[in-house]
């Protein structure tokens, strides 16, 4: 067992008291069998000590005792260092109600001179009993101060790599949009962190047909994110055959070749997508749709009437790959908007009664994508402005900031009257 050592420190008033402490503490000490030596020092050479940095006790415990009319702001400085090297002390004073209200808060005890030994003795070993954890905790506390900077800068470098990855899944997505005589596209992206598991593309295929798609990697972050680089090659890979007809003129086929490229990516087997793949017909005034698992489009008219399409279903990507997709043909009609969207609006309008903890489901979305669409009027960006619309109604919803999943919107305007606008493509967010 180490040997205990308790320093008697005093002011030029209390040199005879120390002396006295000096015998009556070891003869007062709770265990006979582990009793402290005991020495006195100069409270001016005690300062200096602590001053060099010099440790006047390691695991022993400091009595200072301090007559009311001696040296109160050597004191202070004393007491000051020994709360920095967490040294046990105890202080006697003539008037301890003063010292009390400063330093018992920190761990320092103040007692009056007409203590009883016994009860100093006491005090003092409590002290030194009780060190050996303050040490740990204080160990502890050093270490977890170290990793919670580590931890900050690394979160901060994170932090960072994610924006820059958010930046750059942007860039794959379309700025602007082919001229699509007597039509107009407007898109809503707004994902629930830093990147995205929703994409869409829109591409030309030839000079009366334009091709577009949206698709939802299952889950969201970065997991999702890094599956849209392989689903957002989809539209960009044109094959053409004997004939010179493009391979994106059928969207069933589109989805059926990036089923096959997500089967071979999916080693895993837990990596899937629903999607949706469409063609636009200039000439004809008519889409042809097909769906990979995704939520089947909405038709809008102009008195905000929505009814979904049907038809054109299959099963998601990246499951089975000898799967064949089936198509379906609508005709939009002047002043109706066809809706594509993710699966996150199902939970993005919650019903006023639902639990804001778990996320449920609503129909309600079909409510606000049609007064958004059908909200502005006819005309060159009326489509875009609706979804501006739609991205209001969202932040106006209870818990807007604590976004489920990713949402993403595409809406396909067909102009009362045919027009050859060309446009910019800009994301609501």
């Amino acid at each position: 067992m180490a040997e205990l050592h308790v320093v008697i420190a005093f002011d030029p008033d209390s040199e005879s008291r120390a002396e006295r402490w000096c015998c009556e503490i070891p003869r007062a000490w709770p265990r006979s069998d582990h009793r402290p030596r005991c020495s006195v020092i100069p409270m001016p050479a005690l300062l200096e000590q602590l001053r060099a940095g010099e440790d006047p006790e390691r695991g022993g415990a400091l009595l200072l005792l301090a007559e009311a009319a001696g040296p109160r702001a050597m004191l202070i400085q004393i007491i000051d260092r020994l709360l920095e090297s967490r040294q046990p002390t105890l202080v006697l004073t003539e008037q301890p109600e003063t010292l009390r209200e400063e330093f018992e808060r920190e761990g320092v005890v103040v007692e009056a001179f007409g203590c009883e030994p016994a009860s100093v003795a006491r005090a003092l070993h409590a002290l030194t009993a009780r060190q050996p954890a303050l040490e740990t905790l204080s160990r502890d506390l050093r270490i977890a101060r170290a990793s919670q900077s580590g931890l900050s800068g690394e979160i901060g470098r994170l932090h960072d790599e994610l924006e820059l990855a958010g930046a750059v899944q942007r860039r794959f997505l379309p700025r602007t949009m082919p001229e699509v005589s007597g039509y107009e596209f407007g898109v809503f992206f707004r994902p629930v962190g830093y990147v995205s598991g929703d994409i869409y593309d829109i591409a030309r295929i030839d000079d009366r047909r334009v091709a577009f798609m949206l698709a939802d990697a299952v889950g969201h972050g970065v997991p999702a994110a890094l599956l849209t680089l392989v689903i957002g090659r989809a539209l960009r890979q044109v094959e053409h055959d004997a004939d010179g007809n493009s391979s994106l003129a059928s969207p069933a086929a589109t989805l059926a070749r990036l089923n096959v490229e997500m089967c071979i990516e999916n080693e895993a087997g837990d990596r899937f997508a629903t999607a949706v793949c469409g063609v636009i017909d200039e000439a004809r005034g008519c889409v042809t749709l097909s769906s990979a698992g995704h939520p089947a489009p909405l038709i809008v008219d102009p008195a905000g009437c929505a009814h979904r399409v049907v038809g054109g279903d299959g099963p998601l990507l990246g499951v089975f790959p000898q799967i064949t997709f089936t198509e379906t043909t609508v005709e939009l009609r002047p002043g109706q908007t066809l809706l594509l969207y993710s699966d996150g609006f199902e939970t993005a309008f919650p019903p006023a009664d639902a639990d804001p903890t778990r996320a449920a489901a609503s129909e309600d979305y079909v409510r606000h994508f049609a007064q958004a669409v059908t909200a502005q009027d006819a005309g060159p960006g009326r489509v875009q402005a609706g979804l501006e619309r739609l991205a209001m109604d969202l932040d106006e919803q209870a818990g807007s900031f604590h976004q489920r999943d990713d949402l993403t919107a595409v809406a396909l305007y067909r102009l009362p009257e045919r027009r050859s606008d060309a446009g910019v493509l800009r994301a609501v967010a």
